[in-house]
């Protein structure tokens, strides 16, 4: 008696097993012709294939199968874009413009790091403003034309550094570069391909106002007016800057930028 209920319990328990699993067969098969039906190309991939297969009759199908189908496993070269030269007078607001551009677009944009044969200062870490080397190592980077651009103020060399260029760019990173008219000049002489934005103040007497709200010294402030004015005129003849924008609304003039890097840079569609 025993025997006879587990045997029938036995046979229920594989019935309803059976029925399941067929009930999921259903199921999935319908999943199947949904997801077929909605994309025909699936045939004719495999039509194809078999096509070139009976064609071709190649001993090794499998070999065969993986050399005709990787040409859809090959992968887009990363886009790699221009370096974007910013410039202007000290105190313009250049500064501000590009933490906004960080804030807004991490993803697209990175401030190029330079490098230095001064020692770091208390506050300061390796990589996060400068790479500290010494004047030996920057002297030899010099020699071998490491740098697309490089300066020497009060005995210490500031440079960008080619490598670090590449390195960014193959991230597919727009890398800006912060120059004064000097520095863009420089790379712009290098020969390298880079968009080349000036900024201007509204005028040299708001600039000067700037300079005194930030607490600069009068020696400072007459230096920079000194340089700005004579930069100013110099950037607009030299025929370097592809576009100059008056910093007279820090809003509006992130907005004029953001508008200029879409014209330049088309398929990163900046939106705000």
């Amino acid at each position: 008696m025993l025997a006879d209920i587990s045997s029938m319990f036995l046979f229920n328990f594989i019935l309803e097993l059976k029925t399941y699993y067929l009930q999921v067969k259903d199921e999935v098969k319908k999943e199947h012709t949904t997801y077929i039906s909605k994309h025909p190309e699936i045939r004719q991939l495999l039509n194809d294939f078999l096509s070139t297969v009976l064609l071709e009759k190649p001993d090794d199908v499998y070999a065969y199968a993986q050399e005709y189908f990787s040409y859809f496993n090959t992968e887009k070269e990363p886009a790699q874009y221009k370096p974007l030269v910013l410039s202007g007078p000290h105190g313009v607001g250049k500064e501000t413009l590009i933490q906004l551009l960080l804030k807004h677009f991490p993803d697209q944009f990175e401030v190029s790091i330079s490098h230095t044969s001064r020692k770091p200062r208390p506050d300061e870490q390796e990589g996060d403003r400068y790479f500290f080397i010494s004047p030996e190592e920057f002297t030899s980077e010099i020699t071998r034309y490491s740098f697309i651009e490089h300066s020497q103020v009060n005995g210490d060399f500031y440079g960008t550094h080619k490598q670090y260029l590449k390195a960014a760019m193959e991230r597919s990173k727009i890398i800006i570069i912060r120059v004064d008219f000097q520095g863009a000049q420089n790379v712009s002489k290098s020969g390298a391909d880079c968009n080349y934005v000036w900024v201007d103040p509204p005028s040299v007497g708001e600039l000067k106002e700037r300079l005194e709200k930030r607490g600069e010294d009068q020696e400072t402030i007459e230096n920079v007016l000194k340089n700005a004015e004579t930069d100013m005129k110099q950037a607009k003849t030299s025929n370097i800057y592809n576009k100059f924008i008056v910093n007279n609304d820090t809003q509006a003039t992130f907005n004029r930028l953001v508008e200029i890097l879409n014209e330049m840079y088309p398929d990163i569609g900046l939106k705000l």
